[in-house]
């Protein structure tokens, strides 16, 4: 699944679009007001009150086309370009727009509200960190990557964990996704998808193990993370 900042360029590979009429697909007749990525979630905004939202699932992507070249199932076309989006997406209007998501590691970061909701319930870190009912923007890359800079096992509960071990762990993940922007999407991968190679800090072998009803992988060092 796309992370965070995955989101937040495809916002800005759409930004040409407003202030442009959409002539055809999604929005057709309305004008862009408004692009702009929550956590995984895309929002393009209408000027008659309605928004297109889109969830890029695991596969999904968002591209901007030259006018009149873009293909596939759901584009919107505009004098500036076709808006080309692989995923789920569903039209609402603005006000009944409803994303049950945490505070975004991209935006600005309500500390305390965060905390509360990662202690709402006692369960793996690992798990705590890909619920965006909890925090907004970390995927599988971020997560892994991030419990292993901040030295901490995936499996350890977050009752185990203070405060200032949990706000070390959204701020890691906070500059992984910001860095990931000014790199165009490419993200750390020092512990992501190396099981049996040597950890980066201390050599031990590299493991993983799927974590939640998703059964997502982890990857972490047994060593050096506890």
């Amino acid at each position: 699944m796309p992370e965070g900042h995955s989101l937040e360029l495809a916002s800005r590979r759409l930004r040409p679009l407003v202030g442009e009429v959409v002539s055809e697909g999604p929005l057709s007749g309305a004008t862009v007001v408004g692009v702009e990525a929550r956590g995984k979630h895309l929002l393009v905004q209408a000027d008659d009150g309605r928004s297109l939202h889109a969830h890029l699932g695991l596969h999904g992507s968002v591209r901007l086309a030259a006018p009149g070249a873009g293909r596939g199932r759901h584009v919107l076309r505009t004098a500036a370009g076709d808006a080309v989006i692989r995923g789920r997406l569903e039209v609402v209007p603005a006000a009944r727009l409803r994303l049950a998501l945490g505070p975004d590691l991209l935006r600005d970061f309500d500390r305390a509200e965060y905390l509360r909701r990662a202690r709402l319930v006692d369960r793996p870190v690992g798990e705590m960190l890909l619920d965006q009912r909890v925090v907004a923007g970390a995927g599988n890359i971020v997560k892994s990557e991030a419990l292993w800079e901040c030295r901490v096992d995936p499996f350890a509960l977050v009752s185990s964990l203070d405060d200032d071990r949990l706000l070390d762990l959204a701020r890691v993940a906070a500059r992984m996704l910001r860095d990931g922007v000014s790199a165009g999407g490419r993200l750390p991968a020092r512990v992501y998808r190396s099981t049996g190679r040597p950890c980066p800090r201390c050599a031990a072998p590299i493991r993983s193990a799927p974590q939640g009803e998703q059964r997502r992988t982890t990857w972490w060092c047994p060593a050096c993370c506890s």
